[in-house]
């Protein structure tokens, strides 16, 4: 994923990411870089007992493959 949000921005500077909470009012987390970002997920995931770390790892891993992919097919400059 990271590949293919980088392919968009290109040079220019990464945008802040941010989510929401629909139930706790106010609750809004921010990231800086697409990689803060699936580190943060991916703690949130083991922390919670939902995946373990290699899971996550594998994940994160095949995101950044498929997005590098997907920009490269699409030519995203």
């Amino acid at each position: 994923m990271g590949a293919l949000i980088q392919a968009d921005v290109g040079a220019g500077p990464m945008p802040v990411l941010s989510t929401s909470s629909p139930t706790v009012k106010g609750a809004t987390r921010r990231w800086n870089s697409v990689d803060a970002f699936v580190r943060g997920v991916s703690d949130a995931r083991v922390w919670g007992g939902i995946h373990f770390r290699s899971a996550t790892q594998a994940g994160a891993a095949m995101g950044q493959r498929l997005g590098g992919l997907a920009a490269e097919r699409l030519h995203v400059d």
